[in-house]
């Protein structure tokens, strides 16, 4: 029981660090004036594949400490 709980809380936090780092591109890309049909959202796809590398590494660094 121990472990699903350690691993539920791994879960919330990658999906609050993937979007929170998607909604900051977002935000960046309406702020620039990207948000629109004729263009792409750069800073979107990049800020959310960025957070996503970030919060597996997060992850997979507790997994690391955990089994020591």
């Amino acid at each position: 029981m121990k472990n699903a709980i350690k691993f539920s809380g791994m879960a919330f936090q990658m999906a609050a660090i993937i979007g929170l780092g998607t909604y900051g591109g977002y935000r960046w890309d309406v702020s620039e004036g990207r948000w629109g049909e004729e263009q792409t959202a750069w800073a979107t796809v990049a800020c959310a594949l960025l957070s996503t590398l970030l919060a597996l590494g997060l992850v997979v660094k507790q997994i690391i400490d955990d089994s020591k």
